[in-house]
């Protein structure tokens, strides 16, 4: 059986606990260096991503400005996409074309054309962490809009809040739905 002899040198103690240091430091997950920020949504860091998020940016916006008018009261919005967001890449093109005439002894001739068409995308970044370069982003068409509104029993104010939609988002009267909120 084995014995611990508790009359150890104090370099030997301090051997030990640099030893159980390293044991402990080695033990712990590995975090990140830098510290994290929690996410803000896309009202506050003023951008604006893509899909449901843009619905309801839109339909938060929306929903301040009718509330803000005459006659309307406390409205709720829904307004619905007719697809995703479009992101339109960078792209080199290049063409060449060439022809050529040749005429035989006997006083025939021959003509030969040909053409090639290249595109590439552009790419920023070095190594892996390449990506293209986005020349713009097209925003979704709106489909339609329907509002909820205290006031949406009035017609003057459902033609208000229809006009309005129109001039804002290009969407046809047909589309555009103003009812009663019923509390």
């Amino acid at each position: 059986m084995w014995k611990f002899n508790w009359n150890m040198t104090k370099e030997k103690w301090l051997l030990i606990l640099a030893a159980g240091a390293c044991l402990m430091l080695l033990t712990l997950p590995a975090g990140r260096t830098q510290k994290e920020e929690p996410e803000r949504p896309a009202a506050e860091s003023g951008a604006v991503s893509s899909g449901k998020s843009y619905e309801r940016e839109l339909e938060r916006r929306v929903e301040e400005l009718l509330e803000t008018v005459d006659g309307v009261g406390k409205a709720d919005v829904m307004i619905t996409l007719k697809s995703s967001e479009e992101k339109v890449f960078r792209v080199d093109r290049s063409a060449s074309d060439s022809s050529t005439e040749e005429t035989d002894s006997a006083g025939g001739t021959r003509r030969i054309s040909s053409g090639s068409r290249e595109e590439d995308t552009v790419l920023t970044g070095s190594g892996g962490g390449e990506s293209p370069i986005v020349e713009k982003e097209l925003m979704p068409e709106i489909e339609g809009v329907v509002v909820s509104a205290q006031g949406g029993g009035d017609a003057r104010i459902q033609a208000e809040i229809s006009a309005a939609l129109e001039a804002l988002f290009h969407v046809p009267q047909h589309k555009i739905r103003v009812l009663k909120r019923v509390e």
